[in-house]
This record gives structure tokens, C-alpha cells and sequence, in this order.
């Protein structure tokens, strides 16, 4: 009995340890005047690279390891930072379809250089936030409702 005992004590030490060791730190930002919260533990499902109506660019492109490229309209991709948004516990936000598993996240990025002078490259160091839907219903996962990646 005390063997039994002993190893389900070892077990919930051992799950209450390794919870606290994975909990994701939220970080604060002010974007555009607000704060917000955001970590790097962006879902598997969201990384990869987004195009323009389908197949072209401007592209988006999200690592697993929270950096990518972000590229607006007729000017050269910025290298960007990726953390989706969450509350001050560091919990997702997530829209979640009512109808179905589509659910909607936000990402917050922060420009690097692309190298770019004046209004081509005039992002470099603010921060944003754009939206990711993953519409598993349509078969797409969608950046800002114009950028397309196929699930």
C-alpha cells in the first residue's frame, strides 16, 4: 500500500512540476495605443507560409519559432516577430466557431529592417496585429482575409 501511495504522489509531483515548467510567459505590448499580451507558443497548425489571393504575393510567412516575413503591397518583405495574442495569464484568445472547429486568433508582429528607405520601409521596430482564421471547413488556413495557405 505505502508502494502505491508513494507512486501516486511521485506522479502528481511529477505533473504539477512539469505544468509549471511548460506554462508560457506572457508578454506586453501596446500596439496603436492599447496593450495587449502575447506569447511565442504559436499553434503547429498556423505556421507556414500565406499568399496573396492563393498564389501570389504579398506573402506572410510564420515560423515555428516565432520569426517569419511579413510583406505589404508593392514593397519587400519585412523579417519579422510573431507571438499570438493572449490575456495577462498567457492563455490564448481564440474565436471559436459555434458550428464548426473553425477558429479565428490574433497575431501580433514586430517589424524587422527589409532593408527598405522611406515609406518602403518606414515599418521598421512598430508593432501590429493581424488576424489568422483557420477555416478547416473551406480547407485554408487565412491571413487577414486575403492570404491563403492550404491545410
Amino acid at each position: 500500500m505505502k508502494t502505491s501511495f508513494k507512486s501516486l504522489c511521485t506522479a502528481l509531483l511529477l505533473m504539477v512540476a512539469t505544468g509549471f515548467l511548460s506554462a508560457q510567459k506572457a508578454e506586453q505590448f501596446t500596439v496603436a495605443g492599447s496593450q495587449y499580451y502575447g506569447t511565442k507558443a504559436i499553434p503547429e497548425e498556423i505556421t507556414g507560409k500565406y499568399w496573396y489571393e492563393k498564389d501570389k504575393e504579398p506573402i506572410v510567412e510564420i515560423g515555428k519559432d516565432g520569426t517569419g516575413y511579413f510583406q505589404l503591397h508593392d514593397v519587400k518583405a519585412y523579417p519579422v516577430e510573431y507571438w499570438i495574442e493572449t490575456d495577462a495569464d498567457g492563455k490564448i484568445q481564440m474565436r471559436k466557431s459555434e458550428t464548426n472547429s473553425n477558429y479565428q486568433v490574433v497575431l501580433i508582429l514586430k517589424y524587422g529592417s527589409n532593408g527598405e528607405s522611406g515609406w518602403r520601409g518606414n515599418k521598421t521596430g512598430t508593432y501590429d496585429r493581424i488576424d489568422v482564421t483557420m477555416a478547416f471547413d473551406q480547407g485554408y488556413a487565412i491571413v487577414m482575409g486575403e492570404r491563403f495557405r492550404k491545410l
